[in-house]
């Protein structure tokens, strides 16, 4: 039997339900609907109304609608989503281009949270905390045992307060205690950047934020200054963004006046075309350009690729891309969350639509498409759209931008499995601190990854370590990875000596799409020639 409480609850919930359906029914919210609509918004409501009365249990309406509101937007594509409150509020920080905190790249390694790396110019970089280090109490309490999900919640926080660490760093016998002054932290989109060699230069983007096109410029100045005359652009991995930084980043590449990209809609409401002089200024490089894509590559990432290969500003080279050319615009609702809802589809300079087929598929096959390595093969490329360069080159639409020089991906590594447990418990991180101090007197990368050797007792050392760490492989399916192996250690020693760009240094080199790249340079010049 209801006590009169329940029956008061149920009541004013009947009425709030009623009041619902005499909202969601008046002619002006359903005025522009059609029939099939409104009776299903009728009846979506009335399962509303019978959940709420004869359910058995209590009814978490906060996940139950945003449960129904996910299903039918995922009944429209693949992109368009539900997001909830603290979901937008991630997404904004990593868009915006910076956070209030500390300023740590970390892991929880062995139930220890363990500093990765300082960011360059943040309070954690000014004091000096080193790559390597553990921190073990925060405030005061201990953060052994701490969670990825734990970490960011009691380090970060606004501008000018301040957080209490104790740190244990290897070779020093006693904690180390840090007062941090959390401050402005930049979340910058370019994961690497160095010279290869006297005269090629090398920048990977790993999403396009608000700040991306002017992070670029700065790093291109940087490289310049250091006699770059040709570059490669790594785009693989990276799952866009926002259109605009695109425009921005392709501009670099591109006179202002060139079309981008464009977008069309439904209705012609979001019809627009996009020129890098739309938004100010920039200079334009005209030397040798290569561009690597892998099926990360996504979005924003396309129309870049698209409109260089479009224009035959550059060379495209690696795998074809993810496929996604449709348009989102994100609509904030009442409770901070959000839905993002597809709007239009972009085209590449030429007219292409690089959008793959999502209808009729479920979001699995969506997605396990992209890694579908028949996409390079020349009876996939017969079924698909085909278009012009402005030089007359033949490019392919819907599935994605297919490279003009494919390259499969190879990783090196002779025991996968092997190499992914040890990375999984990040022992080669760990490992590197031993032989550090044999490093630090290298001042230049290039010098330190040409003499880096790993003896037989290091080596020896290294098998043992992991073994410790319940890494069961025999003697011979270690020695059968040790180059692998070997260079792992490599780069994390270059890690923690010259940050991620010592790191990406030591691993492209040994990645065979980049070594590929690097002979392709005087196929990308005639490209470029052609343009000037």
């Amino acid at each position: 039997m209801f006590s009169r409480k329940r029956s008061s609850a149920l009541l004013v919930s009947a009425i709030l339900v009623f009041s619902l359906v005499g909202i969601f029914m008046s002619r002006t919210v359903l005025a522009d609907f059609q029939d099939t609509a409104k009776r299903e918004i009728k009846k979506f409501i009335s399962v509303v109304q019978l959940v709420q009365l004869y359910y058995v249990e209590k009814v978490d309406w906060d996940d139950a609608i945003a449960g129904g509101i996910s299903g039918m937007l995922s009944k429209l594509d693949p992109h368009s989503v539900y997001i909830p409150p603290k979901k937008v509020k991630q997404n904004k920080e990593n868009f915006s281009g910076h956070y209030e905190g500390i300023g740590i790249q970390f892991d929880v390694i062995d139930g220890y949270l363990t500093v990765i790396a300082p960011i360059a110019g943040s309070p954690s970089d000014r004091l000096g905390i080193l790559s390597g280090d553990r921190i073990v109490k925060i405030n005061g309490k201990s953060a052994i045992g701490i969670t990825r999900e734990e970490v960011p919640k009691k380090l970060k926080g606004p501008k000018g307060t301040t957080v209490n660490v104790t740190i244990l760093r290897q070779g020093v016998d006693e904690p180390l205690e840090f007062t941090i002054v959390r401050d402005v932290i930049p979340i910058t989109t370019i994961t690497a950047e160095f010279m290869e060699d006297d005269s090629t230069g090398y920048v990977s983007i790993n999403r396009f934020a608000a700040t991306t096109s002017r992070e670029l410029e700065q790093t291109l100045e940087r490289l310049e200054a250091q006699h770059m005359k040709r570059l490669i652009l790594d785009l693989r991995g990276n799952p866009g963004g926002y259109l605009h930084e695109a425009v921005k980043v392709a501009g670099k590449f591109l006179p202002g006046n060139e079309l981008i990209v464009y977008t069309k809609g439904r209705s012609g409401k979001v019809d627009e075309e996009y020129y890098p002089n739309q938004f100010g200024h920039s200079k334009v490089r005209t030397f040798p350009l290569i561009i690597l894509i892998d099926n990360g590559s996504a979005s924003a990432s396309e129309i870049v690729a698209g409109a260089i290969q479009d224009y035959d500003r550059g060379l495209i080279v690696g795998k074809n891309s993810f496929g996604k050319g449709l348009v989102q615009k994100e609509f904030s609702l009442q409770d901070g969350s959000a839905v993002r809802i597809t709007t239009a589809k972009y085209y590449t300079p030429s007219g292409r639509s690089i959008q793959r087929k999502y209808k009729g598929i479920n979001l699995e096959e969506y997605y396990q498409e992209s890694h579908d390595s028949t996409l390079n093969t020349e009876k996939k490329l017969e079924k698909r759209p085909v278009f012009h360069t402005r030089s007359g080159r033949i490019v392919y639409g819907a599935g994605g931008i297919h490279p003009d020089v494919v390259v499969p991906y190879h990783s090196g590594a002779k025991s996968p499995k092997l190499v992914g447990k040890i990375l999984q418990k990040r022992l080669f991180f760990e490992f590197s601190k031993r032989l550090i101090n044999r490093y630090k007197s290298y001042k230049d990368v290039r010098k330190f990854a040409k003499s880096f050797r790993l003896s037989n007792a290091q080596f020896k050392a290294f098998r043992q370590y992991c073994q410790k760490h319940k890494i069961e492989a025999d003697l011979a399916e270690f020695q059968k990875d040790r180059a692998y192996l070997t260079m792992r250690i490599e780069a994390e020693i270059a890690r923690k000596l010259w940050e991620n760009n010592g790191f990406y240094y030591v691993l492209l080199n040994h990645d065979n799409q980049f070594r590929k790249a690097l002979t392709l340079f005087p196929q990308a010049g005639k490209l470029a020639w052609v343009n000037n």
